[in-house]
């Protein structure tokens, strides 16, 4: 997941926190404008949180965030900017406070910080006695003071609560990234595992199922590899099963997929391709093997593949097609090593 993904996750999970906890500020602050006899503001509450209530209908039931938030950010910016040209008393500043962390949380860093350097800027312009087109309550030099310190506070607090929040959702999600990587790919030969194969092996079989395309596997062995374990030691044993883990990959088509089946057998996967075809391919990555050249205490090794060959459309399922192709492999070993054997 990228950090773009990341951060339209952790927005999207905040907006629908900021559009219920608007919901409540409005109501709470209509409540108590009506107990202090202030219906007019009382009613402003009540509009903004019957247009809150739209983006939530529209983030919940038709799963539009982008419109929800764009009628979020519209509606707190003309209250805002309502309440600070309407009124001035300070429960309304007040209001105004509370759409700072939602703006940050709600939006990307870049276009929040944007929105409250405009706001922080408007804010000053207006209360500090700016040059306005209609009338504008005088504040207090106190409650300037304290409204845009406040404000100030606030947006490097929620900047900052935000950057964090997001950093530790990106190192979860690339934590979760590796382990997923760790759970489907073989450390060694950096090919999937066998975990993966049978994944993509059952994913196959039922696209078989619905279409017919035929489709084949090659299960394949190093030779004599436990002697070359026990002579020459694990580091070559390890350093010739990721030649041959290179090698399979080379000659094959974008679709086809090698991994490692287990200790020193490789699966490979081969859609659309028919017995002879399936038989064709292991031929060619049976000759590459012995093309390898390795050399370990001054010895030229031999490395050989045994290889064991089925098609899906002579099996009756999964279990049965990776049973061929032991029976196959089973049957190149005993015939000599070597050598290509359809199971």
């Amino acid at each position: 997941m990228s950090k773009k993904d990341n951060k339209d996750l952790v927005t999207g999970g905040f907006l629908s926190f900021s559009l219920m906890a608007q919901e409540i500020i409005a109501i709470m602050f209509a409540f108590y404008s009506y107990r202090q006899g202030e219906m007019g503001l009382a009613t402003f509450y009540l509009a903004i949180a019957g247009v809150l209530i739209v983006a939530m209908g529209i983030f919940y039931i038709f799963e539009h965030h982008s419109l929800a938030r764009l009628l979020l950010a519209t509606t707190l910016f003309v209250g805002f900017f309502f309440l600070l040209v309407g009124a001035s008393d300070p429960t309304s500043l007040m209001w105004c406070l509370t759409i700072v962390p939602v703006l940050v949380g709600a939006f990307g860093h870049r276009q929040s910080l944007t929105m409250l350097i405009a706001l922080f800027t408007a804010s000053t312009w207006i209360l500090c006695g700016g040059t306005m087109p209609f009338p504008v309550p005088e504040y207090s030099d106190i409650l300037v003071v304290r409204f845009l310190s406040s404000y100030a506070i606030i947006a490097a607090f929620a900047i900052a609560m935000d950057n964090s929040r997001f950093d530790s959702l990106s190192k979860y999600q690339d934590l979760s990234s590796r382990v997923d990587e760790i759970t489907h790919q073989d450390v060694l030969t950096q090919l999937p595992n066998r975990h993966s194969m049978e994944g993509h092996l059952a994913l196959k079989y039922q696209q078989y199922r619905l279409v017919n395309e035929p489709f084949s596997i090659l299960l394949a062995d190093l030779d004599n590899f436990k002697f070359i374990n026990d002579r020459y030691g694990h580091d070559v044993g390890d350093e010739i099963l990721y030649a041959i883990g290179q090698m399979l990959q080379e000659p094959l088509r974008d679709e086809d997929i090698v991994a490692r089946w287990g200790g020193n057998e490789f699966m490979v996967l081969l859609p659309t391709a028919n017995s002879e075809a399936a038989v064709n391919i292991a031929e060619r990555l049976r000759t590459k093997a012995t093309e390898i050249e390795m050399q370990a205490q001054g010895d030229r090794l031999r490395i050989s593949l045994s290889v064991g060959v089925a098609s899906i459309d002579k099996c009756t399922g999964v279990d049965d097609l990776m049973s061929t192709a032991e029976n196959g492999l089973y049957q190149a070993k005993h015939m000599g090593r070597d050598m290509v054997v359809v199971g």
